[in-house]
């Protein structure tokens, strides 16, 4: 390597080559998309129909299969509806090592230190079979002088459907051979061998084979003898590993049961082990410098606990596979997955997430002698759907706030990921009444649509953060990437918390023993509702975002209309303040009932719990009691349907 190139590509050396970017173009779905993939583990997550079969697809066909033999090939089928050609599948390959940045000069880019792969189909519309295939390399996409060196970037696919329970008790024994292979020397496979054509040799001396051979020659010797006399043998076949594999059976069963055939075994962790034995052929693979483990949908039969164990697993062995490639190829693991689990896409930082998305794009007449180009380009015909990429690592987010949604993006807030509509909230009341509040109170239970507007509203997420902080959520779910965004509407519902005169006479609001006075912060509203609406109009999302607050807070704002509410409310508070009676004697007579409980619940935290007593007023309402949605919880729940 000359010393100019050393001196260049030293700063950026890596610590093994990954696919670091993916660009496809009139690939199926995938019209023009660009997607940024992490080192270790990526998750691309999405609705159906989103096209991450597709992107998994472009990686096969731009990779070299680790077992050599290829099933997947271009064809005109997957040209974009409505595109002429060619489909190019662009990889960009970052983190090279100093070898390997002499290794893959032909490919590499020296002002990045990145190298260049390209796919290319060039489609034959009237003769399919003259369309052509290219492998190219570099930035410009030239010829590739060294396809043996493009041949060491493999993958290995494991498919949603796929069947573990055959794989690994195939009767060809393919499997278990090459995991013998994996896990033992050569001086023990031999020694191995060895003892089982000894002990083969002595059952051929056993009466069994020595007494049905003799009884066979008798007979075929009565048939042949006349003419040219036969003799016959009975012997096992020659030994060799892979024969003998396919009498080995896997088992499994929980400590401290019996074994039992992998067969009679659950699903999920026949795909666990199944899962185990190719990690096992990935990291054995010392000829390869990167493999990438391409799994679609690896949660399939597994129960969220054994999704988190599997995710750390496959995060694990990809770190594990890193090793220096002084001696031999460099050997890195690449594990990129696509999901449905809001449990996985929660277990992972935001930055190992891309979401996809189906980018809907008009589409116009193309020019006729009839049609100007100029008077073509305006006229829509319709609509065409596509594959658009939102890297989450490309959102611009403070490291405070990334490590904020990191750390609450729990399972039920992973499920934004997955939304085209969401409601954020506070707390866990509003999530719990909000559906009943929509079902019973809101939509027209004599429309026709009765039905359908209930699946509708069904299809939003319901998000609680836990907190008033919505801002790193408006960023992650607002923010446009590649021109789209996570959400098509998002709705936020908060407190007013306004500040108040504290004062409350406490003789004639309550006859239980006196509950300690605490006084919450100064309210910070000034409002919550004008700070969320400018970040929206920063992101330039004001038609994407709309933000509805209650007067005070959501236990209070229920109280309105006290005179059609306040029966229901009554036997909700009731069930928890039994002799609360001359409280709600006040309330009743209090021109604002709302101000009044309002006052309370801010004078003496944990008057009643707030959570308890959303799911009793959910239960009256579900049960037939009558209520009316305050406006303000009316407007978001028509909002976030609109």
């Amino acid at each position: 390597m000359s010393t100019a190139l050393t001196t260049l590509s030293a700063p950026t050396t890596g610590r093994g080559m990954y696919l670091a970017g993916l660009r496809l173009t009139n690939f199926r779905s995938c019209r023009d998309v660009e997607i940024k993939l992490q080192p270790g583990l990526t998750l691309l997550v999405g609705d159906n129909n989103s096209g991450k079969s597709n992107v998994i697809d472009a990686m096969r066909l731009l990779t070299t299969p680790l077992s050599g033999r290829r099933v997947r090939y271009l064809e005109t089928d997957d040209i974009s509806t409505g595109a002429d050609g060619p489909i190019d599948i662009l990889g960009v390959f970052d983190g090279l090592t100093r070898f390997q940045q002499g290794q893959y000069i032909g490919a590499l880019d020296i002002a990045t230190n990145k190298a260049y792969y390209t796919t290319r189909f060039r489609p034959d519309m009237d003769v399919p079979r003259r369309s052509k295939v290219e492998n190219l390399a570099g930035r410009a996409a030239g010829s590739d002088a060294e396809p043996e060196k493009r041949d060491q970037i493999r993958h290995v696919y494991l498919a949603p459907l796929r069947d573990a329970k055959r794989e690994l008790d195939s009767a060809t024994g393919n499997r278990m051979a090459l995991i013998i292979k994996y896990l033992t020397s050569e001086a023990d496979r031999t020694d191995f061998l060895d003892q089982a054509i000894d002990g083969l040799r002595k059952l051929e001396e056993h009466n069994v084979i020595t007494g049905t051979q003799k009884r066979l020659q008798e007979h075929v010797s009565d048939l042949t003898d006349p003419v040219r006399g036969q003799v016959i043998g009975l012997s096992f076949r020659d030994v060799r590993l892979q024969r003998l594999a396919r009498g080995l059976r896997l088992k499994m069963a929980e400590h401290g049961v019996d074994l039992a055939d992998i067969e009679d075994s659950g699903l999920g962790y026949a795909n666990l082990l199944y899962m185990a034995s190719v990690i096992i052929e990935l990291r054995n693979a010392q000829d390869a410098e990167l493999t990438l483990f391409l799994v679609e949908e690896p949660e399939a039969h597994l129960h969220p606990q054994l999704q988190a164990v599997l995710l750390d697993y496959l995060q694990e062995q990809a770190v594990k596979s890193l090793r220096d490639d002084t001696d031999g190829p460099a050997g890195r693991i690449q594990v990129i997955a696509t999901t449905h689990s809001p449990n996985l896409a929660s277990a992972v930082g935001i930055r190992n997430i891309v979401v996809l998305r189906t980018q809907e794009t008009p589409t116009t007449q193309k020019a006729t002698e009839e049609l100007s180009a100029t008077e073509a380009e305006v006229t829509p015909t319709g609509i065409q759907r596509g594959t658009a990429a939102i890297a989450l690592c490309d959102i611009d987010l403070t490291d405070e706030e990334r490590r904020k949604i990191d750390q609450y993006l729990d399972v039920s807030r992973a499920e934004l990921l997955f939304t085209r509509r969401a409601v954020l909230v506070e707390g866990v009341s509003e999530a719990v009444i909000l559906p009943p509040l929509a079902r019973h109170c809101v939509l027209d239970k004599t429309a026709a649509n009765y039905g359908a507007k209930c699946r509708e509203f069904r299809a939003v997420s319901i998000i609680s953060i836990g907190s008033v902080d919505f801002g790193p959520y408006l960023k992650l779910l607002l923010q446009q990437v590649n021109g789209v965004r996570l959400v098509d509407r998002l709705v936020v519902i908060t407190d007013g918390d306004p500040d108040v005169d504290d004062e409350v006479d406490q003789d004639d609001l309550d006859d239980e023993a006196d509950e300690p006075e605490t006084r919450d912060e100064p309210a910070a509203t000034l409002s919550r509702k004008d700070r969320l609406e400018e970040i929206a109009t920063q992101l330039g999302a004001d038609s994407v975002l709309a933000v509805f607050a209650a007067e005070f807070t959501l236990e209070a704002d229920l109280m309105n209309p006290f005179t059609v509410n306040g029966s229901l409310l009554e036997t909700a508070f009731k069930r928890q303040k039994p002799r609360s009676g001359r409280f709600w004697n006040t309330l009743t007579a209090s021109t604002n009932p709302a101000e009044v409980f309002y006052r309370k619940l801010r004078s003496t935290k944990r008057y009643i719990g707030k959570g308890e007593f959303a799911h009793d007023v959910a239960e009256l309402i579900q049960s037939g009691g009558m209520f009316e949605c305050p406006a303000y919880l009316t407007q978001a729940i028509q909002s976030a349907m609109r």
